[in-house]
C-alpha cells in the first residue's frame, strides 16, 4: 500500500507535544532542585537533587541520558513549568487528525507508569502500543487494523536495571493497583511469589520483559529498578538499543520510551519466524509481518532507508540463525516491502 504522509501542521503539532512533555518531565520538581550531569562509561547522564523537606533529604534521582533536547528541557525547568491544558489542546488536535490513541485503561496505565517514573528509569514500551507511536514519529498514517491491542508490554534492559542504583517508590503491581485495584500478579511456574505478568478481570494483561544475553532460559529475573520480575527474551537487547522518546495520546499526553522504528521493523521480521503456525501465535505472526512491512515502506517514504539498512546489517551480523530468520520473515512481506528489503540488502553488499 502507498504510505500517506500526515499534513505538515499535524507533524509539527506532534513534535510540539513531545517538546511540551519534555518540559513537563524536567520541570516537575520543587523549587530549588538542582541538576547534575555525570559521566558513566564514557556517556553523560543527568540527575536531579530535590531540596530537603521536613521528612529529610530526598535521594538523588536519575533523569536520563544527556541529549540536546534534555539540556534544553532542564534549562527551561529552572524557569517555567509547561501547562497541562496546552498539552491537552495539542493532544485533542492530533486525535482529531486520526493519530492513534490508546483505550481508556491503557492510557491510565501509561500515565501511571509515567508518573511513577517507569520511563525515567528507562522502561520501554514495546509491542503494538509502541507501534501506535510511529504514526506521529514518522509523520505517516497507519491503518487501524495494525494498531489494535488489548495489552501493554513493558521492557527494560537487565543491565540497565541493575546499574541505575535508583528504583520506583512502590512496586510495579502497586502502580497498577492505583489504576485498578483488581490488577493482580499471575504467579509463574518459577514460584508463587514470582510474576512477570499482571492481569485484571476480562483478560487485560501487562507483561514485563527483559534482555537475555546468556544461555537460553525461561526462569524470570528480577528488575530492581522497576521492582518487578520480568521474562527474559533472547533478541530483546537488539530491540532496546538506542530507544527514542515518543508521545502517547493519553488525556494530557505521556512521554515514553519506544524502540526506534527501524529496529522495531527488523525485530518483527525475526520474531515472526519464532511463533507457532497455529492459533493465536499464528495471528500474532501475521501481525508482526504487517507491522514490519508498513514500517519498511514508511521509513523509505521518509528517506530513512539508511537507518533501516543499519538495523538490517546489525541483525545479519549476529550470525547465520539471524540471517535465516530475516530471510524467512522478509519472504512473507507484501511485494512492495519485500522488494524494498531485497533492494536495500543487495545495494549494500
Amino acid at each position: 500500500m502507498a504510505i500517506q504522509e500526515l499534513p505538515l501542521v499535524i507533524q509539527t503539532s506532534y513534535a510540539e507535544l513531545i517538546d511540551q512533555l519534555r518540559l513537563a518531565a524536567a520541570s516537575d520538581f520543587p523549587e530549588g532542585s538542582t541538576f547534575r550531569k555525570r559521566s558513566i562509561s564514557g556517556k553523560d547522564y543527568w540527575y536531579v537533587q530535590e531540596p530537603t523537606t521536613p521528612q529529610g533529604r530526598p535521594p538523588e534521582r536519575y533523569l536520563g541520558a544527556d541529549t540536546p533536547e534534555r539540556q534544553t528541557a532542564i534549562k527551561s525547568a529552572m524557569n517555567a513549568k509547561a501547562h497541562a491544558d496546552t498539552r491537552k489542546a495539542i493532544r485533542r488536535s492530533l486525535s482529531g487528525a486520526g493519530l492513534p490513541e490508546p483505550d481508556g485503561l491503557t492510557g491510565a496505565v501509561i500515565e501511571a507508569f509515567a508518573e511513577a517514573g517507569v520511563f525515567r528509569l528507562r522502561g520501554v514500551i514495546v509491542g503494538t502500543i509502541a507501534f501506535q507511536t510511529y504514526s506521529g514519529l514518522l509523520g505517516v498514517k497507519l491503518p487501524n487494523a495494525a494498531i489494535r491491542t488489548g495489552d501493554v508490554d513493558l521492557a527494560q534492559d537487565y543491565g540497565v536495571s541493575v546499574a541505575l542504583n535508583d528504583a520506583l517508590g512502590v512496586s510495579l503491581i502497586d502502580v497498577l493497583k492505583s489504576v485498578d485495584p483488581d490488577f493482580a500478579p499471575i504467579p509463574s511456574l518459577a514460584g508463587p511469589n514470582i510474576a512477570t505478568t499482571y492481569a485484571r478481570p476480562g483478560g487485560y494483561r501487562v507483561d514485563v520483559l527483559t534482555t537475555n544475553r546468556g544461555a537460553d532460559r525461561d526462569a524470570p529475573v528480577n528488575l530492581p529498578s522497576l521492582r518487578s520480575d520480568a521474562l527474559p527474551l533472547r533478541s530483546l537487547d537488539f530491540l532496546l538499543r538506542d530507544t527514542v522518546e515518543a508521545a502517547i495520546l493519553t488525556r494530557f499526553g505521556a512521554l515514553v520510551n519506544v524502540p526506534s522504528p527501524e529496529r522495531y521493523a527488523v525485530h518483527k521480521l525475526i520474531v515472526s519466524t519464532t511463533r507457532k503456525d497455529t492459533g493465536e501465535s499464528a495471528v500474532k505472526s501475521d501481525k508482526d509481518i504487517i507491522q514490519a512491512g508498513l514500517l519498511v515502506e514508511a521509513l523509505v517514504a521518509k528517506r530513512r532507508q539508511d537507518d533501516l539498512i543499519a538495523a538490517l546489517n546489525e541483525a545479519a551480523a549476529r550470525g547465520p540463525a539471524w540471517q535465516e530468520r530475516l530471510s524467512q520473515g522478509a519472504a512473507r512481506l507484501g511485494n512492495e516491502s519485500r522488494e524494498i528489503i531485497q533492494t536495500l540488502l543487495e545495494a549494500n553488499n
